[in-house]
């Protein structure tokens, strides 16, 4: 009787702990990267090296900074998980009759990612962020 109560108390302990475990990694990815301030942040490093940047920098002339930056951190931050709710143009809307070439969406996405790195962000934060932008690369081309 005492072997199987310990059977018992062992499953029950092992889905305490496998239970924790789960809902950790339940976490949103928006907190677990530190949210708004660190999206905030991302965009905004991101965003200073897009503009100054020969060949795609001329797509954003008369947009003004702040403006790309809370709209970028807030569609981000809703497909992250987090509390926000974008309502800006779709990426379609936005990028129709730019002409906009595969390659000079890398070099934006380039930037993202360098941005990420230099705020912190593991690689596995990473790429699950460029996962959940990923479709809007369609809308932004245009295809």
């Amino acid at each position: 009787m005492i072997k199987h109560n310990r059977k018992i108390a062992a499953i029950a302990l092992l889905s305490l702990v496998l239970g924790g475990c789960a809902s950790t990694s339940e976490q949103s990815l928006y907190k677990e990267i530190g949210g708004h301030k660190t999206l905030n942040t991302i965009f905004g490093v991101a965003i200073t090296r897009i503009y100054t940047d020969p060949e795609i920098g001329h797509y954003f002339k008369g947009v003004p900074k702040k403006h790309l930056r809370d709209q970028l951190v807030s569609q981000t931050c809703e497909l992250i998980g987090g509390p926000c709710k974008y309502d800006g143009k779709t990426m379609l809307e936005s990028h129709t009759g730019l002409d906009i070439k595969e390659r000079e969406f890398y070099i934006l996405v380039e930037y993202v990612q360098g941005a990420m790195r230099d705020v912190g962000l593991t690689y596995q934060q990473e790429n699950r962020i460029l996962k959940k932008l990923a479709p809007i690369k369609y809308e932004t081309l245009g295809l």
